[in-house]
């Protein structure tokens, strides 16, 4: 343990003469500092940061993975396809903590147990890693953020001697349904990410994975174990709320919005029922390219981008390009049934299907589908029965 930490001052003190020149007295403090949910969806996941403060060296700076530069060109283009660099910004704990008091937002801070040269080691890692050259990172939501990021500062740091006796209590959870947690209050957002979000979001998060929330980094670090000499004691020392939450914060449960989409599809079926197909025309158009769109943007996720989570989505099934196509055949007055009974046919699979379906697609996908299905068939029923190529 000893070398390993030798190591790592060399390496650093070789990149940063600066820091190495400062080093950390006693009575220095590092702490883990937890950031609880905003009302904005960008903060609605919390966030993580690292505070080290030593009065005598006059050093009280947060380690802040988090940040990214909107001045960034392209920076839409590069957010949108997963290039967006994110950057480890250090600041003064009092600038840092304002944006999270005028947010009225919690923050929580656990002091960990490190001797001398584990809290020498951690400064140096951090210092290094805000250089100019080392400071900029690929962010990944789930496997590579501004949590697992400090995760890894104090593995990284303790090695083999950290360890997390809650991981054999650990319950089952898929990722999807981790961050499901936190959208109770975005249920717009909810139906969007969801609709986003590929297969791999339904992959069984590990104990550490799930220190992707900053939430979940907290409850680990409360109860992780740090071995030395063959003596095991709590990696937590002093912890408590340092800023409560403002009472205006608004937490509560949001109803869910399914209800909107099966009244979309109780209209979709009744005017099937008791209309012709051709006083629907442009409520069908406009309907079908919506989906193609949405198809569209299923597939440029999947293939155009880097991020890893929109991979394999199942929304496919039913969010066809071609839709695209029907559309264009309605507004066209073409006589083609045999489109409308393909894709009826596709949906009818996709719903008797549903259950088995790899993917926990969003509850109100159900409806959509069936209002697509009950429109199309209604097209090729009504309309181009007599028609049909």
């Amino acid at each position: 343990m000893f070398f390993r930490l030798c190591l790592i001052l060399v390496l650093a003190s070789s990149q940063f003469s600066v820091f190495s020149s400062v080093p950390l007295s006693e009575n220095a403090r590092i702490s883990l500092i937890t950031c609880g949910p905003g009302g904005d969806l960008y903060s609605t996941f919390g966030h993580s940061a690292i505070h080290i403060y030593d009065a005598q060296a006059g050093i009280d700076k947060v380690y802040n993975y988090g940040t990214f530069d909107f001045d960034t060109p392209n920076f839409y283009t590069k957010f949108t396809q997963g290039k967006l660099n994110y950057t480890l910004a250090v600041s003064d704990f009092d600038r840092f903590i304002r944006t999270y008091q005028y947010e009225g937002r919690w923050v929580y801070r656990q002091d960990l147990r490190l001797t001398g040269e584990e809290k020498q080691a951690v400064y140096a890692f951090l210092e290094n890693n805000a250089l100019p050259e080392n400071k900029d990172y690929k962010y990944d939501f789930f496997y590579d953020n501004c949590s697992t990021r400090i995760r890894d500062v104090f593995e990284d740091v303790l090695g083999k001697n950290l360890s997390y006796p809650d991981e054999n209590r650990d319950t089952t959870a898929t990722f999807r349904q981790l961050i499901d947690l936190y959208l109770t209050n975005h249920p717009w957002s909810d139906l969007g990410i969801d609709l986003a979000l590929g297969f791999p979001c339904d992959y069984e998060a590990g104990f550490r994975q799930k220190m992707f929330l900053p939430d979940y980094l907290m409850a680990g670090m409360e109860n992780a174990v740090v071995t030395r000499d063959g003596s095991a004691e709590a990696l937590v020392g002093n912890h408590g709320l340092i800023l409560p939450q403002h009472p205006e914060l608004d937490t509560s449960e949001t109803q869910s919005i399914a209800w909107i989409f099966w009244i979309f599809f109780g209209i979709c079926f009744l005017s099937g029922i008791f209309w012709p197909a051709e006083r629907m025309r442009w409520f069908d158009v406009t309907f079908f390219a919506i989906a193609g769109i949405l198809g569209i943007f299923v597939l440029l996720l999947w293939f155009a981008t880097d991020h890893t989570a929109t991979k394999w989505n199942m929304n496919i099934l039913w969010a066809l390009p071609s839709w695209l196509y029907g559309a264009y055949i309605l507004s066209r007055r073409k006589p083609i049934s045999r489109f409308f009974k393909i894709h009826a046919i596709i949906l009818f699979f996709v719903i008797i299907s549903w259950m088995w379906i790899p993917q926990n697609l969003h509850v109100a996908a159900i409806p959509i589908v069936l209002a697509l299905l009950v429109r199309s068939w209604a097209w090729q029923k009504k309309v181009f029965r007599k028609k049909a190529i």
